[in-house]
């Protein structure tokens, strides 16, 4: 009997609770944005931004572990699997960002258009047309990723022989995949939240957004293979301190990543000394912004880079949970640092729509990815890589 093969974990409970929160507070958000001055699309946008980070980030390391994973690469397929899953429902997501395009993207106003001639330059990019027709392309693309490699895990679960064939398949594929994130998150990037700020551009700025995710993934998925392992023996003996310090590692690495990209746009753009590039970091290290900056830098990046740099922090269940819990709040925060102030707040001060909004979304993702969790066995039961864990455990 093939020790990997376990029955699917119960999550009715899970997406019960995701359901009735998430939608008493998404009907709490719509009451508080039709009856207030506004605002509701600006937070809404945010949190989707944030939320979509999380399935597209388990995306890029679904095909990362696939391609250059080991026996820790092949612990999260599933809950990577799991977590990409929803993309389909972050299409239906964004259609709210399609009706309130007039609210949300100055580009859309012609006669804000005709008063910058350098936004004016970027029309045949910058089209409502052509955004919808770009968002159209880059969910299909998503999609197809994400049903793929689940499809193809399903078969090399249900493989009789050579089950490692489909592996290699995975494995050989996920070069182009990750090729095509690149590509199609950039697009994302721009349209979703550079283009907020139409007078500016950054060819950094789909880099933060890419690291952003990748780190929000990483810390989502220490969650989950935590409480697994504490509801199954299986996982318990699987998820190694040794297998645990790796994803410590990866999630160290990829903060570190973050940070530089952040980094790296910021004195780019500040040494251009030019008004439209620096504008945007004026506001955000202006009077309203400047705490919120300071804060994410030294308790964003150095605190918990320096935390990380523990052996025993990265090899302590609990303490590990910890650190992905503070990296999932500062990647929010993060988040809300990118795009708020383009809608010209004066500060910093987080309203009740916009947590009713984290926590609504927030709420029909995490029902979402607890279905797909557990539609089917939470471990790929015929990947070698694992298999060959279980037959030689010191391996």
């Amino acid at each position: 009997m093939n020790a990997l093969r376990l029955p699917p974990i119960d999550t009715s409970r899970l997406q019960l609770i995701g359901l009735v929160v998430g939608g008493i507070a998404l009907l709490g958000a719509v009451i508080l944005g039709f009856t207030t001055a506004g605002g509701f699309f600006e937070s809404y946008l945010t949190s989707f931004l944030f939320w979509s980070g999380l399935s597209l980030g388990s995306l890029l390391l679904l095909f990362v572990v696939h391609l250059a994973g080991g026996s820790w690469g092949a612990l999260i397929t599933r809950p990577l699997e799991a977590a990409a899953s929803v993309v389909p429902l972050l299409a239906l997501l964004f259609v709210p960002v399609l009706f309130a395009m007039r609210d949300l993207y100055p580009w859309t106003d012609p006669a804000y258009v005709e008063a910058w001639p350098m936004v004016a330059a970027k029309t045949a990019y910058l089209n409502t047309p052509f955004f919808i027709a770009r968002a159209v392309i880059v969910f299909a693309l998503w999609t197809l990723g994400a049903y793929l490699y689940r499809a193809l895990g399903r078969r090399q679960d249900e493989a009789t022989e050579d089950p490692g064939r489909t592996g290699y398949r995975m494995k050989n594929m996920a070069g182009l995949w990750i090729v095509i994130y690149i590509m199609t998150m950039t697009f994302a990037a721009f349209d979703w939240g550079m283009s907020l700020t139409p007078t500016w551009f950054s060819g950094i700025y789909p880099g933060i957004f890419m690291a952003s995710q990748a780190v929000s993934a990483v810390a989502l998925i220490i969650l989950v293979m935590v409480a697994l392992a504490r509801a199954n023996p299986t996982i318990d003996a699987l998820l190694t301190p040794k297998r645990l310090q790796d994803l410590g590692n990866l999630l160290m690495a990829l903060t570190m990543f973050w940070a530089y990209v952040q980094i790296s746009q910021l004195i780019i753009q500040w040494s251009n000394n030019v008004s439209e590039t620096a504008t945007w970091y004026f506001v955000r290290l202006g009077p309203g912004w400047v705490g919120v900056s300071a804060f994410i830098l030294f308790f964003g990046f150095f605190a918990p880079f320096m935390i990380l740099f523990s052996r025993w922090v990265k090899r302590k269940r609990r303490a590990l949970s910890v650190v992905a819990v503070w990296a999932l709040l500062v990647q929010l925060l993060s988040t809300f640092w990118m795009i708020a102030p383009s809608f010209e707040r004066p500060g910093a001060d987080v309203t009740l729509l916009d947590v009713l909004l984290v926590i609504g979304l927030g709420g029909i993702w995490l029902a979402l990815f607890a279905r797909a969790l557990g539609a089917r066995n939470v471990l790929p039961a015929n990947d070698p890589r694992l298999v060959k864990v279980v037959a030689e455990p010191h391996a």
